[in-house]
């Protein structure tokens, strides 16, 4: 195994370690609630029928993606970043938990196909941005700290390749924009929610 396959590996991990600790805070979090509050946060649910609904992420994944990126060139880029992939974790389990707690099995697994309707493909890109993210703030370090030599064209590619995946997820999440509902009530009507 070579030495940047072995990097890819440890970013991948790391990338899934991030995300497991946003599902233990979601549970963490869940029975730190007691019962009015539980009881408020599942009725506002029922209520705002937010969870049976795609969101409009357009603007927001190009805010959060955009800053984190270019934060990575004073190296605080892959901490937010790290933070962004834990809050993914921490919404997608509280998502399920509380979907679970309303809907019983069918609700995990209407949870699971939002899920991948919503984020499933916004989750995938995130992790080739984590992983170009990881290489632009190594080169910069070895460059600023360790007074290396540095390759402009590869920083100028991976930011290239960064931009590319952001235009691919906002192209997506307009097709979630205006296609998503329709999935999203089909398979309501599936699981009989």
């Amino acid at each position: 195994m070579n030495k940047n396959h072995i990097i890819k590996n440890k970013i991948i991990k790391l990338f899934i370690i991030c995300f497991i600790i946003g599902y233990i805070l979601a549970f963490l979090f869940y029975f730190s609630l007691d019962k009015i509050e539980l009881k408020s946060l599942i009725s506002a649910v029922k209520n705002s029928n937010i969870l049976f609904k795609t969101s409009n992420n357009i603007i927001n994944h190009l805010k959060i993606l955009s800053v984190t990126v270019l934060l990575t060139l004073i190296f605080v880029g892959v901490p937010i970043f790290i933070g962004l992939i834990i809050s993914e974790g921490f919404k997608v389990c509280l998502r399920l938990i509380i979907l679970f707690k309303i809907y019983k099995l069918k609700g995990i697994i209407y949870g699971l196909i939002y899920t991948l309707i919503n984020n499933g493909i916004y989750l995938l890109i995130l992790i080739f941005i984590f992983k170009k993210i990881i290489k632009i703030a190594k080169a910069l370090y070895l460059y600023k700290i360790k007074k290396e030599n540095i390759n402009f064209n590869y920083l100028f590619n991976n930011y290239i390749r960064i931009i590319t995946l952001i235009i691919f997820t906002l192209i997506f999440d307009t097709l979630i924009y205006l296609y998503g509902n329709y999935l999203l009530n089909y398979i309501i009507k599936l699981c009989q929610l």
